[in-house]
C-alpha cells in the first residue's frame, strides 16, 4: 500500500523511549525561555539533519513526501509538559516566486500531523493553509491535549514542472516560549513536463426529490429522437429543479438507458470539456439499463450524455447538486451496512397493513434512516431488487411528499438489478420505496449519509484507477479481493485528508454468475471466510455492466508488516472477473 517514510518515526521512537532526545531547552540556564527542537528526513531511509541548516525536500508526485519531529512539549520541571501551539509559515516572496498563486500552491503543499513517536498513529490531522494578505502561507498545529512531546509533520506536494524553494519559519505561540522562530526551508521539486492537477471547487450537497431533466422518448429537455451513435444529449442542469443558476460544480443524476438497438455505453461529462474514455453506463439491445453518476457541471450549466454506438433513449433524473460554499450538507460515509432485506424478517419493516414478505404491485415500503442516522438530511443507498415475477421499476423518495415519476431501478422478472440511490430524508426521517408491477424483493445497504458536519466534494470528472485487464493483468478470482488507492496525486487526488470517493464500478468478462462488493480497507484482517454479505454490483457470465459506489476512504492505520489500511477493497464472491473502477470525484476534510 503506500509508501511512508519510516526513518524518522522510527528514530524519534528509540530516542523518545531511551531519554537520549536532545531538547535545545536543556542547554539553556533556567532563566532563558525554552525553544523548540527540530530534526527532518528527507524520504523513507533518508539520515536525519537539522532543517534550519539543509532544505527539506518534497518530491512532486510523491504521496508519503517527507517529514519531522517537532519537539514542542518542553520539560518545563522535572516531570512536567508543557504544550503549545505551533505556527508554520511560508514567506510572501518564496510563494510568489513559486509560480503559482497563493490559493493554487495552498491546494498543492499539504500538511499532516500526528502526535505520537511514529508515524503510524491514528490521529492524522490535515491542516489547511491560510493565504495573509501579503500573500504568505500560515497554518496553525495545535498543541496536543494529551501527555506528548512533541508532533510529527507529514508534507506532500502535489506534481509540478519545475524546482522551487520555499523559505519558511515555525514556531511556538504558547505562553513561556521562545517566540523566536525557527528557521526552515522546503525544496519543491518538480518535472518538465509534468501536468499539473487541477483542482475542482469544493462544494457542499443540496438534495431535492427526484425530477426528471431529460427524456429523449417525449422530448423532456431535449428532442424527442433517439440519440444516435456517435452523438451527444446535452442537459441543462442549472436554473431548472429549483437548481441555481449559478455556483453549481456537479449535479447527481441517475441516468436511464433504454430502446437500445445495439450493445453500447454512454459517457456523462461536463459541457465544454474533452470526453473522457470512461464509460458509465453499459447495456446490449433491448435492455433497460439505469446507473447513477456524479458529474461535473459545464461553465454554461449543462452537462453531456455521449452514446457510443446504435441507437438510445436516453432519461435523466436529478436527486441533487453540489453548490460551492457552505450552504449544502456535507457528507459523512460509513462502512456498507444492510438497513433492508424483505427476505430476512430482521432487516423487513413488518407493519400491520404489510406483512412480511415481498412489495407488491403498487406497494411501498418506508425505510427508517433516522434510526440509525438521526442527523441524515439525504442518504446515499445500494438499492438492490431481486425475485421480481414483472418487468418494473423502483421509485425512492422522501417520506411524506408526493412520489415522483422519475424511476431509480429497471428491471424484468428473474433479474436481480442493483443501482447507487440518494435521496432526501423526509420530515419523519424517511425513505419510501415504491414498486410498479408484480412483487419484488428489495434490499437496501447504506454507504453514506449528508448532514450538517463531514466532507465537502470536490468534482474530478471520470478517472480511471483500475483496470484489472492491465494492471495486474489478471482478472479478480473467486473470494478474492483488492485493494484500490484512489486518494493519490498519480490520480489527481491529494492523498491526505480524503474522507471517501464516487466510483463507477464497472464488471465485465465474468466466468460466472456473481456480484462485486466495494468497502473501506479492513487492512491486515481480511475476511478469514466471512465474506461481505452485501452487494454493489450484480452479473451473470460473460454480462458487463456498471454500477456508482460511494465509498469510504479510512483514515491511514498500520497494522505491522509494512502494511497500510487507507484504501477501497473491491470483493469478488464467484468465478473470475475483470474490473474496471472511475473515480469521479472526492471527499475531503476542510
Amino acid at each position: 500500500m503506500r509508501t511512508t517514510n519510516r526513518a524518522l518515526a522510527a528514530t524519534a521512537g528509540a530516542l523518545l523511549l531511551s531519554g537520549l532526545l536532545p531538547f535545545q531547552s536543556a542547554l539553556a540556564d533556567t532563566q532563558q525561555l525554552p525553544k523548540l527542537w527540530n530534526f527532518c528526513t528527507n524520504g523513507s531511509g533518508g539520515s536525519l539533519f537539522d532543517p534550519a541548516e539543509k532544505p527539506v525536500t518534497v518530491p512532486g508526485g510523491e504521496d508519503a513526501g517527507s517529514g519531522c519531529w517537532i519537539n514542542f512539549s518542553i520539560p518545563d520541571s522535572g516531570t512536567t509538559w508543557t504544550a503549545t501551539d505551533l505556527q508554520l509559515t511560508l514567506a510572501a516572496e518564496s510563494v510568489a516566486a513559486s509560480g503559482y498563486s497563493p490559493q493554487q500552491l495552498a491546494r498543492m503543499l499539504q500538511v499532516r500531523t500526528n502526535y505520537e513517536a511514529t508515524e503510524w498513529g491514528d490521529d492524522w490531522t490535515v491542516h489547511h493553509w491560510t493565504v495573509t494578505p501579503d500573500g504568505a502561507l500560515t497554518l496553525t498545529i495545535p498543541a496536543c491535549t494529551t501527555n506528548c512531546s512533541g508532533v510529527f509533520l507529514q508534507l506532500s506536494g502535489a506534481p509540478r514542472e519545475r524546482d522551487v524553494v520555499l523559505k519558511a519559519e515555525i514556531k511556538a505561540t504558547g505562553p513561556g516560549y521562545d517566540p523566536a522562530p525557527m528557521p526552515m526551508s522546503f525544496d519543491y521539486f518538480g518535472r518538465a513536463g509534468t501536468k499539473p492537477v487541477t483542482f475542482g471547487t469544493p462544494g457542499t450537497f443540496v438534495p431535492v426529490t427526484p425530477t426528471r431533466l431529460l427524456d429523449t422518448r417525449s422530448g423532456a429537455g431535449a428532442p424527442a429522437a433517439k440519440i444516435g451513435a456517435g452523438e451527444t444529449a446535452n442537459v441543462r442542469i442549472a436554473g431548472r429543479a429549483g437548481v441555481p443558476a449559478e455556483g453549481v460544480t456537479a449535479v447527481v443524476l441517475n441516468v436511464t438507458a433504454t430502446n437500445a438497438t445495439a450493445g453500447s455505453y454512454v459517457t456523462a461529462h461536463a459541457h465544454g470539456t474533452f470526453r473522457p474514455t470512461a464509460s458509465n453506463i453499459n447495456f446490449t439491445a433491448g435492455q433497460t439499463t439505469p446507473n447513477q453518476v456524479t458529474v461535473p457541471v459545464g461553465a454554461d450549466g449543462t452537462v453531456n450524455l455521449y452514446n457510443f454506438a446504435g441507437t438510445v433513449d436516453l432519461i435523466a433524473d436529478i436527486s441533487g447538486y453540489y453548490l460551492a460554499g457552505d450552504s449544502g450538507q456535507r457528507f459523512t460515509g460509513v462502512s456498507p451496512k444492510r438497513l433492508l432485506d424483505t427476505r430476512d424478517p430482521w432487516l423487513n419493516p413488518t407493519t400491520p397493513t404489510r406483512p412480511f414478505g415481498p412489495v407488491g404491485a403498487g406497494g411501498t415500503i418506508n425505510l427508517d434512516v433516522a434510526k440509525s442516522y438521526p442527523e441524515a438530511k439525504a442518504v446515499t443507498l445500494n438499492v438492490t431488487a431481486t425475485n421480481p415475477t414483472a418487468g418494473s421499476y423502483v421509485t425512492a423518495y422522501p417520506h411524506g411528499t408526493t412520489r415522483p415519476t422519475a424511476s431509480n431501478l429497471n428491471f424484468t422478472a428473474g433479474q436481480t438489478v442493483p443501482n447507487q440511490v440518494t435521496v432526501p430524508v423526509g420530515a419523519d426521517g424517511t425513505v419510501d420505496l415504491y414498486n410498479f408491477a408484480g412483487t419484488v424483493d428489495l434490499v437496501a445497504d447504506i454507504s453514506g449519509y449528508y448532514s450538517a458536519t463531514g466532507s465537502k466534494f470536490v468534482p474530478t470528472g471520470p478517472t480511471r484507477v483500475l483496470d484489472t485487464r492491465e494492471a495486474p493483468g489478471t482478472p479478480l478470482g473467486e473470494h478474492d479481493e483488492l485493494d484500490i488507492q484512489p486518494n493519490s496525486w498519480k490520480f489527481g487526488i491529494p492523498p491526505f485528508g480524503v474522507t471517501g470517493v464516487t466510483m463507477n464500478v464497472t464488471a465485465t468478462g465474468g466466468t460466472a454468475a456473481s456480484h462485486l462488493s466495494a468497502h473501506p480497507s479492513s487492512g491486515c484482517d481480511r475476511y478469514q471466510g466471512m465474506w461481505p454479505q452485501y452487494s454493489n454490483l450484480n452479473f451473470t457470465a460473460g454480462q458487463t455492466i456498471a454500477n456508482a459506489v460511494t465509498g469510504q476512504v479510512p483514515a491511514l492505520n498500520y497494522c505491522g508488516l509494512n502494511k497500510w489500511a487507507d484504501a477501497v477493497t473491491i470483493y469478488n464472491h464467484a468465478g473470475s472477473v475483470d474490473v474496471i473502477a472511475d473515480v469521479s470525484g472526492y471527499f475531503l476534510q476542510d
